[in-house]
């Protein structure tokens, strides 16, 4: 009896000790499950961002974020890639930024953490140099209508010393016919 109380026993501990780490266990593993689940979602979300069409994409991964919170990370991360691609026509540099740090604060552990540091500081220098490329534009259409203005101005001012050559080229002739009418009055005279 004593055998048998002691196999008791064992199952009785076997089974709370079962009953402690089936939660474990399936809190752990259900990570892994939702990765599983998810996966065609994400695949679908990686087919539309190759196709071109990133706004399906991203509408896909709000889609999975929403169903599957443990993958955030990895969404966040697409999501800010996306948002920053060159290709993409609506790109958001702003909204890139957000995702990649909300992915650094409310993923700290996670595996895109670094790779997400890096691409702030990418996406920072990349908006520094569009601010400055902004500003040189700016300042080469001021030029341009300043250069403008002053090809006006040089026309007017051509036009202006056309005319004034005119004007000497009148007066000239009206003097040489002035010397001519005084040399004919003189020459009257002495005769």
């Amino acid at each position: 009896m004593d055998k048998a109380q002691s196999r008791r026993g064992e199952h009785l501990y076997f089974f709370f000790a079962c009953i402690i780490i089936a939660p474990i266990l399936m809190c752990g593993c259900s990570h892994f499950y939702e990765g599983f689940l998810a996966r065609p979602e994400f695949k679908e979300a990686n087919d539309f961002s190759s196709q071109g069409n990133y706004k399906a994409s991203l509408s896909k991964y709000e889609q999975i974020i929403a169903r599957y919170p443990t993958k955030g990370d990895r969404v966040l991360f697409a999501m800010g890639f996306i948002y920053a691609f060159p290709r993409n026509q609506q790109k958001d540099y702003q909204k890139s930024l957000e995702c990649f740090q909300k992915l650094i604060k409310d993923y700290p552990g996670s595996v895109y953490r670094h790779d997400s540091e890096v691409m702030i500081s990418l996406i920072d220098g990349v908006i520094r140099k569009d601010k400055r490329f902004m500003t040189q534009q700016r300042q080469i259409e001021v030029f341009e209508q300043e250069v403008k203005s002053k090809d006006k101005r040089i026309i007017l001012q051509k036009k202006q010393t056309e005319e004034l050559e005119q004007q000497v080229k009148e007066l000239e002739k009206k003097i040489e016919k002035m010397k001519e009418v005084d040399m004919h009055l003189k020459g009257k005279k002495k005769s």
